[in-house]
């Protein structure tokens, strides 16, 4: 674990460009400043920021619950491949998470940046090697081991840079 200037998160972003997964992830729970280093990171390397939540429940919202959950996951990557080929910021990616849905957060985030340059947040903590969303026995509770690109944890102003393997 290293803790990273701006400067540095920047680096570390572009150099995922040549990598198997093109992922940043910055962590982190609610309101602490995940969205304001998203914004600066679109900022700097010119790409736009997109609300992941709201694109992918406004495709969903004529659909019934089965076929949500059947559909989910080729809806938001119909929605990313429409409009962003080569890379963008995700934010608000709580939707992923909804138990409903039958989504993997962490593998959908993978597989979108197999082609592409991708920074999201995740509203959770990164500890042990591991990603979690949520509190345990809640139904939308997740938590997975992380390898192939960088994790980043924000708390409290601090940018801490988790190189997983």
């Amino acid at each position: 674990m290293t803790e990273l200037r701006f400067p540095q998160l920047v680096n570390t972003i572009r150099a995922t460009a040549g990598a198997y997964y093109k992922l940043t992830l910055l962590a982190g729970g609610t309101h602490c400043g995940k969205t304001h280093w998203l914004k600066q990171v679109a900022t700097e390397l010119g790409l736009p920021t997109v609300n992941l939540s709201l694109l992918l429940s406004q495709r969903l919202l004529n659909q019934n619950r089965r076929q949500r959950s059947l559909n989910a996951e080729a809806v938001a990557t119909e929605v990313i491949d429409e409009h962003y080929k080569s890379g963008l910021c995700l934010d608000d990616t709580e939707l992923l998470f909804d138990s409903t849905l039958r989504l993997n957060p962490l593998v959908f985030l993978r597989e979108i940046t197999r082609n592409r340059l991708v920074v999201a947040t995740w509203n959770g903590g990164f500890t042990g090697g591991e990603l979690r969303f949520g509190q345990p026995g809640h139904p939308d509770f997740f938590s997975q081991p992380v390898n192939g690109f960088p994790v980043v944890s924000v708390a409290e102003d601090k940018l801490l840079l988790h190189l997983t393997t």
